[in-house]
């Protein structure tokens, strides 16, 4: 395999990765959302009044009640999340392998 190949290669895994990953993350959070609802009915119930809480605490409270459609959707924010870092990180590596130490460091 050529090193242009193998660039491409990376090139197509990266976008791949992102593809898949944004498709998991709406699965996620379509199921959590969807669970939600058929678990509570009225989902908007709770956003009558604004009470901030720390994830930690949401984690804990839906770990408790079995709340599992909040945990997907947390799940599903958290790939959200995730997706540019790792893209970044990825294609640091391939500006790496294309010996643009330029482009990599600014990555």
């Amino acid at each position: 395999m050529s090193h242009d190949q193998e660039l491409h290669r990376l090139e197509l895994a990266i976008s791949n990765f992102l593809r898949y990953g944004v498709a998991a993350s709406a699965l996620l959070l379509g199921l959590g959302w969807a669970a939600q609802i058929l678990q509570s009915g009225d989902v908007l119930a709770n956003f009558q009044t604004y009470r901030p809480e720390s994830l930690r605490l949401i984690m804990e409270q839906a770990i408790a009640t079995r709340s599992y459609g909040i945990l997907l959707s947390i799940g599903g924010l958290g790939i959200l999340v995730l997706l540019p870092i790792l893209r970044v990180m990825l294609t640091a590596y391939l500006f790496i392998k294309q010996r643009d130490h330029y482009l990599a460091a600014m990555a």
